[in-house]
């Protein structure tokens, strides 16, 4: 079992890790300060349950618990609090938590909750898996079986309906990297609001339900998964990886219609062009470049660039390599050896002013203030 405990107590944090690891010897035990690490420490790898403190610096434990079910639904949580906090606890079983216990943390309170959450996880995992397949496979019209998953089935079991499917498909250069291949496809996704992916390939490809509110966050969506396949992609460079999304549509039983295009879009010539555009731009970002430099490395024209970034992302050349800039500019934060000029200069930017106003538009938050908040 891999558990993660949330809270900014140094001593709170030894202590529960001593109670559960004691208790189960088999458990995976992390530790996190904040939600920003909790979320860091769940993108590499997820828990299957989480102790969360309510009151945290930066985001709190309410905070935290949104974005965590957001990203990963099916995770166990519990949330860990002093006296007086019980008027959290009705918005808390509202978003999905499965307890509620006291500091100062009795350890058998603690083993009985533990207890209950790795209970109620194994029976949703012996059933939830052919749910999850059944139900894609009926909407998808790819179900043999011609069994039929009521709706309220599926709204018993997630906490959204989806209108739009994400098709991804990789392959091992020359076997390496097999092992990790089915592991490493499902994890692709990972902390995109709303998603969930089918327990196996459906026509050869991974598939995933998602839900978007509009066609804008259709467009962002996509611009997250272009990020998302290019940071995979140095990851893990024996494995090659194409993916498409489809269209967005307004009930379940249309959902075959954004599955085919969601393949037709995977096999279509420009999205290989955002991944070239993609990959040069993330080893060239801090020179002084223009559409036309981008155009010529991808063998385009200008123009002809320009229509498929905003067709594809929904953003221009100068948003895609602010963006990247960006980027890179949060990861150099992480050294406080660095000065913010210095990293300003190494991004590509002409001023450090210019650099902190394009930052803050983008993250809603200074430089300064976001190297204080991650190293919390």
């Amino acid at each position: 079992m891999k558990v993660l405990i949330v809270d900014d107590e140094p001593l709170e944090l030894l202590n529960l890790n001593s109670i559960l690891s004691s208790y189960d010897r088999n458990a995976i035990v992390r530790s996190a300060a904040n939600g920003m690490q909790a979320l860091s420490l769940m993108e590499q790898q997820e828990a299957d349950i989480v102790f969360l403190d309510i009151q945290m610096p930066g985001w709190n434990g309410l905070e935290t618990l949104e974005r965590i079910k957001r990203g990963w639904p099916d995770v166990q949580v519990a949330l860990i609090s002093a006296h007086g906090e019980f008027h959290y606890a009705k918005t808390a079983m509202e978003i999905g938590v499965c307890g509620y216990i006291l500091k100062p943390v009795v350890p058998n309170e603690l083993i009985h909750l533990y207890e209950k959450m790795t209970q109620e996880l194994a029976a949703k995992r012996n059933v939830r898996p052919l749910l999850l397949q059944t139900a894609i496979e009926q909407w998808l019209g790819v179900n043999p079986l011609r069994v039929k998953v009521p709706e309220s089935a599926w709204k018993a079991e997630f906490s959204f309906t989806p209108n739009l499917v994400l098709v991804v498909k990789t392959e091992a250069e020359q076997n390496r990297g097999m092992d990790k291949k089915e592991r490493i496809v499902q994890q692709f996704p990972i902390a995109l609001p709303d998603t969930v992916v089918a327990p196996q390939p459906i026509e050869g490809f991974w598939v995933y339900l998602s839900h978007v509110d509009n066609d804008r966050e259709v467009q962002k969506f996509c611009e997250l998964l272009a990020y998302r396949k290019l940071r995979w992609e140095k990851t893990y460079p024996e494995l090659q990886w194409t993916y498409g999304v489809g269209e967005r549509v307004d009930s379940l039983d249309a959902l075959r219609k954004s599955f085919f295009s969601a393949i037709k879009v995977s096999q279509n010539k420009e999205e290989a062009i955002i991944g070239q555009c993609l990959s040069f731009l993330s080893k060239h970002y801090e020179l002084l470049l223009t559409i036309n430099d981008l155009a010529s490395e991808v063998h385009i024209s200008p123009s002809h660039l320009s229509r498929i970034l905003k067709k594809r992302l929904g953003i221009t050349f100068v948003d895609l390599l602010t963006k990247l800039r960006i980027e890179k500019a949060k990861e150099l934060l992480d050294n406080p050896a660095l000065s913010i000029e210095y990293i300003s200069h190494c991004v590509g930017f002409s001023s450090p002013n210019y650099f902190a106003v394009t930052f803050r538009k983008l993250q809603g938050q200074s430089p300064r203030e976001y190297r204080l908040t991650s190293g919390e």
